[in-house]
């Protein structure tokens, strides 16, 4: 009962964030767009697999989305708990365990506010380790696991990862190696197949495979190289996959020496296996981190049974902190914010502002976008102020809804051709000298005039 109390006042909050993070902004601003029609990567375009775009159509709001997730973290904690209990025996460690997962995915410091990929592909991930272990005599063990881990894939890729830690451990550790691996791996692809033939169906089979798999190769390594055009050898994650390889088989030969024992190794190998995923654009976003947490608050309670070898994974865990400069959000401010806020002593703007000192121009931007337009118009945002779109209740007239996407993807041409084909009834226009645009400036000085400013943004109307 204290852990739902605690769960409930730590998700509280998350529920009444205004619209700020630009991540989310995209997601619902896609979801908006699939509602209305809009074939998903054909018509409109980010680069994550398909199911987080369908949750995002599901939810609607930002307040929508936040429960969403507050409800499927519910199941979560559960299953991590039945989890924790399969290593750890104890009841007191269990609860332990499940306390501080508890508190390190609700709490901002990881983003665990957020509904992020990261975070709802934890509830499949923890399931499916869940069941690979509690029922290894069964073919349906493999079929499930292999099921949940395939449907978190097709909520962000790095989860193929862990996928493959599972498939050595079972031609290590199982019998009926080759028909168990079948099994597990078919199973595996199936969420994504079906993705596939619908897609296919719909005549967009190539934009699907181009933005929700192969661009992510791109994706991976363009934190390093600054562009999209790159390889497996681009930004060392070749390195990094062979020091995932070595830290594997390390971990094997201290368990086959009996320096640590069978749960250390498994937990120890997913534990590489999820930091590999997180590390894997060289990104310092704290939400990659979510992923980390299940086998990480498992392994810092085998400290007394294996204190050199959890030393060292907890030195490699904060060196990849270092290393990669991973920022973190603010706790206490957060909750002193919001209740705060809840008990009277600050009004809305006060509140928002925490989120950024341009929230209430935000807000004032949106409702001026909507009393220009009407619910059928199109708006056109450059910027990358994506949450404009789900906050105004208006759709993007191109395919790229943000302007680090035009400029990552050397998208200027086809915005500029899906411009003049849409003829957005206004362009909302944030100056970025570092992004130059000729041709948008251009389009926006023949067709469109000057009609307000709103702190940086410049509002445009379509010349009738």
């Amino acid at each position: 009962m204290l852990y739902a109390i605690l769960f409930f006042l730590l998700r509280l909050p998350s529920l009444f964030e205004p619209y700020w993070y630009g991540d989310e902004g995209i997601y619902l601003a896609i979801g908006q767009a699939i509602r209305h029609g809009l074939l998903l990567f054909e018509k409109i375009h980010d680069n994550k697999p398909p199911t987080l775009y369908y949750l995002a159509a599901f939810a609607r709001t930002v307040f929508g989305f936040r429960l969403l997730l507050l409800l499927i973290m519910i199941p979560t904690i559960y299953f991590f708990y039945r989890l924790s209990h399969k290593f750890l025996k104890s009841k007191n460690l269990t609860q332990l365990s499940t306390l501080l997962f508890l508190i390190l995915t609700s709490i901002p410091l990881f983003e665990g506010n957020i509904a992020n990929a990261e975070v709802f592909m934890l509830l499949p991930t923890v399931l499916a380790f869940l069941i690979f272990l509690n029922y290894q005599k069964s073919n349906l063990s493999f079929l499930f696991s292999g099921l949940l881990l395939g449907l978190a894939f097709t909520i962000k890729v790095p989860v193929a990862i862990e996928f493959a830690f599972l498939c050595l451990w079972l031609l290590i550790f199982y019998k009926s190696k080759i028909k168990n691996l079948f099994i597990f791996s078919l199973s595996f692809l199936i969420p994504i197949t079906l993705y596939l033939i619908y897609f296919a169906a719909k005549g967009a089979l190539q934009p699907f495979l181009f933005a929700a798999l192969l661009q992510n190769f791109g994706y991976l390594s363009s934190w390093s190289t600054g562009s999209q055009q790159a390889s497996v050898a681009s930004g060392g994650l070749l390195n990094r996959g062979i020091i995932l390889l070595v830290l594997w088989i390390i971990s094997f030969f201290l368990f086959h020496f009996k320096k640590i024992s069978k749960n250390t190794l498994f937990l120890s190998g997913w534990f590489f296996a999820a930091l590999f995923g997180a590390l894997l654009s060289g990104r310092p976003y704290p939400h990659y981190l979510i992923q980390i947490l299940p086998p990480l608050c498992l392994l810092l309670f085998f400290f007394f049974k294996s204190k050199l070898w959890i030393l060292f994974i907890f030195i490699l865990f904060l060196a990849s902190l270092f290393r990669y400069k991973f920022y973190f959000y603010p706790v206490f401010t957060y909750y002193l914010n919001f209740y705060s806020y809840a008990i009277g002593k600050k009004n809305i703007d006060n509140y928002r502002e925490y989120f950024g000192y341009d929230m209430s121009q935000n807000y004032l931007l949106a409702d001026k976008i909507k009393s220009l337009t009407s619910p059928s118009d199109k708006i056109y945002v450059w910027g990358d102020q994506s949450y404009l779109f789900p906050l105004s209740d208006r759709l993007p007239a191109t395919k790229y809804i943000v302007s680090y996407h035009v400029v990552d993807f050397r998208a200027h041409d086809l915005t500029i051709s899906e411009l003049k084909l849409a003829t957005p009834k206004l362009i909302i226009y944030y100056p970025q000298p570092s992004r130059p645009f000729q041709e948008l400036d251009n389009f926006i000085a023949n067709y469109y005039v000057l009609i307000d400013q709103i702190g940086p943004a410049y509002l445009f109307r379509f010349r009738e």
